[in-house]
């Protein structure tokens, strides 16, 4: 077998044990979360999640850490983040949580693995939570550097507010269909949703 052959089927297993993981994770929760539940998943020896990740966490902060997992800056900005910079803070604060709402949706598995959060706390809930509190930090400052004063506190408050409400709705959705009369299975609702939305960032503007 050649150096290209090893590579190729070291990559394909790392895959497989990426893709098991959220099976497992949405199926069992962090509780059920065992490197011989993945691999028998994957279909692999446990030994090569050591191996290729140094353990079962690394191999849960590896897929943390990969960028078609949580929502990035450069997904939320559609690959332009210097557009979304040079628009007025309303607007910015606008795109960016309804960006982050339409890429939670468009990802079941990342839903359900919030869920799990939210019931469970372990060492492999704090790697997830610090990926995404740390991808969430860099949007905030990369996108919003140039606030400050009193419009960086109100910034923060109403980009927080909306970004719980939005992350709520969008696993709430999962499973029921109404919140306070709002369809959040259907585009209509999303619309209202966005509406309201832009109602609060507007504040923005007025400091």
């Amino acid at each position: 077998m050649t150096k290209t052959d090893t590579t190729r089927n070291r990559k394909a297993t790392e895959d497989r044990l990426r893709e098991a993981l959220k099976t497992v994770l949405v199926a069992k929760g962090f509780g059920g979360l065992t490197p011989g539940a993945i691999a028998a998943v994957a279909g692999v020896d446990k030994m090569l999640i050591y191996r290729y990740f140094g353990g079962l966490a690394g191999l849960v902060e590896d897929l943390a850490q990969r960028p078609d997992f949580f929502p990035t800056l450069e997904e939320i900005c559609d690959g332009a983040p210097d557009l979304i910079r040079a628009l007025p803070v309303p607007e910015r604060a606008t795109k960016v949580t309804l960006g982050y709402a339409r890429l939670l949706l468009a990802r079941p598995v990342v839903l359900e693995l919030m869920v799990w959060e939210l019931v469970e706390r372990n060492e492999l809930t704090a790697i997830m939570e610090t990926a995404r509190e740390t991808t969430g930090l860099r949007i905030v400052s990369e996108l919003f550097g140039d606030v400050s004063g009193e419009g960086q506190a109100s910034l923060g408050a109403i980009t927080g507010l909306l970004g719980a409400a939005v992350t709520y709705l969008a696993i709430r959705q999962r499973k029921i269909r109404w919140f306070n009369g709002v369809d959040i299975k259907s585009e209509g609702g999303w619309l209202e949703i966005e509406a309201g939305v832009r109602l609060m960032t507007s504040a923005l503007g007025q400091n």
